[in-house]
Parts: structure tokens; C-alpha cells; sequence
């Protein structure tokens, strides 16, 4: 398992004097001069950290009281580009090994920054429920799709079960235009990304039910009809391919308006277009009737974490609310909100290197970063 940095502490002893800090570990440690390094932060690091380590610039880290070993294995993360930030790099290669381990030691020693003094903030929720916005914002949703997604209204698709990223390119569609209708572009178009993921997260969570409305077509030669269509929806329209929609037990009436959308091009998709071009009336109503007469199936789709239970797994390295002991990983404790966002944010997109983190982000939504970073900026020092 990969982490920050570029060794792993099987005993470190960390040892403070009046001009330097040794964290040892064998053969190998890192010492520095606090004097020494307080005069390199000065000049090279105070006008983003500060000379005290307190950044005042919203996305900039606090540093002061931060582990040595931590801010030394970053500042060489970024010397060797592997971290990718052009300004740290280029700050950082201006200084040799010697400086950025006295520039580490120094702010080590410092006040940790989660004892600074800050603007008090308001309680923040960890045990609530994680769909308590999402059914909220979902609630002019219900009167067509379902209180859960799945729609009792004919000509309406259910949206339980769906696959996430589906329905977030659906949503998107209809935001840019490249689906017409314009009932929908009123629901969907003030909607932020972080809005629209946690929207699809819900239904695609949701247990889809198979439609009550009658079928016009014959669903025994709907099954031939839809032969060309298994490589993409599958034989029974549960398919498993995240970015194509699952017809099993939909609205027959929906399934045939959107193949005739597809046909007279009003719904942009080649592919669909190609694949119902020769399709008359009666094909089309007969796979209406094949696939809405197919039980639909489950995703196995994780119900989203509280911040508590999120928290509970950070803290198994970053220590109780984020204060951590072991210099391998950073304190989160009242750190800086948005640079813990963007921090969180690149390794969800893998751009900044750890296994180890980018596995414990893959998971969350963008709300969990916001809510998870805002839970750790309001933790206090020991």
C-alpha cells in the first residue's frame, strides 16, 4: 500500500532542541535547524503559508504544527513532479535537501494551526441521513417519476435502478440541449454537478419496480424484434454497462415515444438512430411490450456513508477527528476547508499520488468531499 510518503516509519522517535528536530527511524531520519528553516520559510514559503504557518489565503494549507516527516515527504513529492502544482514545483527546486528539511522541522515546531484562533461555525450534522437534501431536491421530481423513482404515470420512465452515470449524462443532456423537452430543462437547469450526481446516486440506489401499464404490443415477438439490441441492453434489458440505459420493465408507452425520438433524429444518438431506422410501428410497440413485461433488477449500488462513518474510516490513519500522532499522515484537524476540499477532489481524480487515498475517494460523491472537509476544518487541537 502506497502512501505520501517515501518511506515507512517502523519506529519514530521525534526529539526537539533549541535548533533542531531529529525524526528517526534507524539508519535513516530527518533533521533539520528550526533557525535555519525559519529563514528559508521566510523568504520562500511565508507569502502562501506564512511565516507562522497560517495560511490566510483561502485553498492554501496551514502548515505550523504539521508533522515533519509529512511536509518533507510533499515537498519532495513536488521537487520529483509527482505531485503537479507548477508554483510548488518551482519553488521547491530552488531548494536542496538540507533546506527542506529545516523549512520541515521549523514549522513542526510551531503552534498547531488547529489551535489558532478562527471564526466560530455553526454544528455540523454527522449522523443525518445522507439522502435528507437529495429527497428534498428530488421532491418536484415525484409528481412524474415516484417518490422513489419509480413512476405510476404512463408515458413516464421510472428512474429507480438506473445506472449513476446514466442519469447524470441524461440530466446533462437535458441541460445542454441535446435532449428536448422543455418540462425537464426547467427542473434541470439551475442544477449543480454536485446536485446532479447526488440526484442520480439516489435513484440509481432506489429498488426499481416493474410498470403496471398495460402494453399495446405482443411481447412474444418483441423478443426477436429486440435480438439486435442484447449487445448493448441485454436480453432481458438489465444490462450492465453503466453508460446505457436499462429498459427492463419501463413504461411501454416511454420505450416506444423514445425509440420514434431516436427515429426522426428529435433525440441526437446515432447509434439508436441506426438501430431503429428500419423498425416499423409495430416492432417498435412489440419491444416496448418485451422489455417493460421483464422484472427489473437491483443494482448493487452502496448506500452513501454519514460524515460520521466516513469519518471513522479516516481516522483509522489521521488519528481521532483528524489529529493525527503518526507523521506519516497529515493532521486534518481544523485545517484549511477549501484546500481539503481540492486536496480531496485530486485524489478522487487520481491526480495526486496514493493508492491508498485515491481508493478511500473513489467512493465519494462530491457532497461527501464538501461535507467531509467542512467536518475536519471545525475539529479542535488536543
Amino acid at each position: 500500500m502506497r502512501y505520501l510518503v517515501t518511506r515507512v516509519l517502523t519506529s519514530a522517535v521525534l526529539v526537539a532542541g533549541a535548533t533542531g528536530i531529529a525524526l528517526a527511524q534507524g539508519e535513516s531520519s530527518l533533521q533539520g535547524d528550526i533557525a535555519a528553516g525559519k529563514a528559508t520559510a521566510a523568504s520562500t514559503c511565508a507569502a502562501c503559508h506564512g511565516v507562522d504557518g497560517l495560511s490566510t489565503t483561502s485553498g492554501i494549507p496551514h502548515l505550523a504544527g504539521q508533522h515533519a516527516e509529512y511536509v518533507w515527504s510533499g515537498l519532495s513529492l513536488y521537487k520529483k513532479g509527482e505531485r503537479r502544482n507548477r508554483r510548488m514545483h518551482d519553488v521547491v527546486d530552488t531548494l536542496g535537501e538540507s533546506d527542506m528539511a529545516n523549512v520541515a522541522v521549523y514549522y513542526a515546531s510551531l503552534k498547531p494551526f488547529s489551535q489558532a484562533p478562527r471564526q466560530a461555525a455553526g454544528p455540523l450534522p454527522t449522523d443525518e441521513d445522507p439522502f435528507a437534501a437529495v429527497r428534498e431536491a428530488t421532491a418536484e421530481c415525484a409528481g412524474c417519476h415516484g417518490e422513489d423513482g419509480n413512476s405510476d404515470v404512463p408515458g413516464i420512465p421510472s428512474l429507480a435502478g438506473q445506472h449513476v452515470t446514466y442519469l447524470i449524462d441524461s440530466m446533462r443532456a437535458y441541460q445542454e440541449g441535446l435532449r428536448k423537452n422543455e418540462e425537464m430543462l426547467i427542473f434541470v437547469e439551475e442544477l449543480k454537478g454536485s446536485d446532479i450526481e447526488d440526484m442520480a446516486y439516489f435513484y440509481a440506489s432506489q429498488a426499481p419496480m416493474r410498470t403496471e401499464t398495460a402494453a399495446e404490443g405482443d411481447q412474444y415477438r418483441g423478443r426477436q424484434v429486440t435480438a439486435p439490441c442484447v449487445g448493448c441492453h441485454a436480453d432481458d434489458g438489465n444490462n450492465k454497462d453503466p453508460k446505457t440505459p436499462r429498459l427492463a420493465g419501463l413504461d411501454p408507452e416511454y420505450l416506444v415515444a423514445a425509440a420514434n425520438a431516436y427515429k426522426d433524429g428529435s433525440r441526437a444518438h446515432d447509434v439508436m438512430r441506426e438501430a431503429v431506422a428500419t423498425m416499423r410501428d409495430t416492432d417498435i410497440q412489440d419491444m416496448a411490450a418485451y422489455y417493460a413485461s421483464h422484472e427489473p433488477k437491483a443494482l448493487p449500488v452502496r448506500k452513501p456513508m454519514t460524515i460520521s462513518e466516513w469519518a471513522a474510516r479516516c481516522n483509522r490513519c489521521h488519528g481521532p477527528d483528524g489529529r493525527s500522532t503518526d507523521p506519516r499522515f497529515p493532521i486534518l484537524a481544523g485545517q484549511d476547508e477549501a484546500y481539503l476540499i481540492k486536496a480531496l477532489k485530486l485524489y478522487h481524480g487520481g491526480e495526486r499520488p496514493s493508492s491508498a487515498m485515491q481508493a478511500m475517494s473513489f467512493l465519494m460523491a462530491e457532497s461527501d468531499i464538501l461535507k467531509l472537509a467542512a467536518y475536519y476544518a471545525r475539529q479542535p487541537a488536543r
